[in-house]
């Protein structure tokens, strides 16, 4: 899907966003601390509102395109659940009064509303519903009704794209790969593989398999900015015939990269940050479904200069498919890399967020480097203090 905006308030904290509209490619800039993360998290827990969560004392006002080009609109209400930001479930007295009811719903297809709830009843297309949970949103509660399955289907294509610590921790083991021919056919192409509700990692075991074309041109892009680097596997480490390892753990995924002049596999935790970071980032580029929703928070961490202009040029022509970016930074080659057009100044008068399109602040008839040099030198930009 593609999200058009969104506007949201944390009634227990006061934290209020006000609407914020999206491209296909948007890069929130800004002073730290001013909430350009916080944008990121607004849109997974809205994610997982849709996956049957409750998130007591908030508002929500969101606005997306389906990959079929319907548009959604999705507002509501949770009750309050109190200031008590430590909260403990009780394993003896699992109790549900400590969980939030909705109080509102709204959803909009096409400006023709399907979704009208309060508090007693759900409208669904006119019709009353027979009693639902109310802690539950229509959107998980109805998700298998044809008109609401689509806006389902994509909040679970919201992905966070954090790679950053992930290198350390081999992917959790998959039954599938006990027989591994099982898995590969049943994602035998690509555009099954791209559907497919697996990690990144398998999905590339898929591809250089199965999607041989896609994974050399993944390889090409990451020898392009790593030169050194002559060939990936992704595969089950290699163990000793004679070795006592569990076999379960010998299933088990890897990352692993030849290099010249080293005799050796390189596997996955040897792998550097950047790297594997610049791997996962190519990978979900060319992997993930048609519609994805990539959120980036910070995105030069553990990337080198070679990294981020490969990468921000990627971003940018990738409109070859349905994809959307919603990236954060602070690092000035990154924003002067990517087009001011997809620049959005973030700042805020103490709890309330605004955010403003770059061509409404800074003189865009000037060259890109001087648009640049204007933005950073704005007191929302380097104080983060909105007027």
């Amino acid at each position: 899907m593609k999200v058009n905006f969104i506007s949201y308030f944390d009634t227990d904290s006061n934290w209020n966003l006000e609407k914020v509209s999206f491209k296909n490619l948007t890069l929130l800039v800004g002073a730290s601390g001013v909430g350009k993360t916080q944008i990121l998290q607004t849109l997974l827990r809205l994610r997982s509102i849709s996956r049957g969560d409750s998130v007591g004392g908030i508002k929500w006002d969101i606005e997306f395109t389906t990959i079929n080009n319907d548009i959604y609109r999705w507002s509501g209400e949770y009750e309050s659940n109190g200031k008590n930001i430590l909260r403990f479930k009780d394993p003896e007295n699992d109790e549900k009064k400590d969980i939030p009811n909705i109080l509102e719903e709204k959803i909009f297809l096409n400006g023709f509303m399907i979704i009208d709830r309060n508090s007693e009843e759900i409208i669904f297309n006119g019709n009353k519903t027979v009693k639902l949970s109310q802690e539950k949103s229509v959107l998980n509660l109805l998700k298998e009704e044809d008109l609401i399955s689509p806006a389902y289907t994509g909040f679970q294509r919201i992905i966070f794209s954090d790679q950053v610590e992930s290198k350390m921790k081999p992917r959790n083991f998959n039954p599938d790969f006990l027989t591994k021919e099982r898995i590969l056919k049943k994602y035998s192409n690509i555009d099954s593989i791209r559907e497919a509700d697996e990690n990144i990692i398998t999905k590339l075991y898929l591809a250089s398999n199965n999607a041989k074309e896609i994974m050399d041109s993944i390889k090409e892009k990451f020898i392009d900015i790593f030169p050194f680097v002559t060939d990936i596997k992704i595969a089950p480490l290699d163990f000793e015939d004679n070795d006592d390892t569990p076999s379960i753990l010998k299933e088990i995924l890897f990352i692993q990269l030849k290099e010249k002049g080293v005799a050796d596999w390189i596997i996955q935790p040897q792998i550097s940050s950047g790297m594997f970071r610049t791997l996962m980032h190519l990978s979900e580029l060319y992997l993930c479904s048609e519609g994805t929703v990539i959120l980036i928070d910070e995105f030069e961490n553990s990337l080198g200069i070679n990294c981020i202009d490969e990468l921000t040029v990627d971003l940018q022509t990738s409109s070859q498919r349905k994809l959307q970016f919603i990236i954060t930074s602070h690092h000035p080659y990154i924003i002067n890399q990517i087009s001011f057009k997809n620049w959005k100044l973030v700042s805020r008068k103490g709890s309330n967020v605004v955010t403003k399109d770059a061509n409404t602040i800074v003189d865009f008839t000037k060259s890109k480097q001087e648009a640049f040099i204007q933005l950073t030198q704005l007191e929302e930009f380097t104080t983060g203090v909105t007027n």
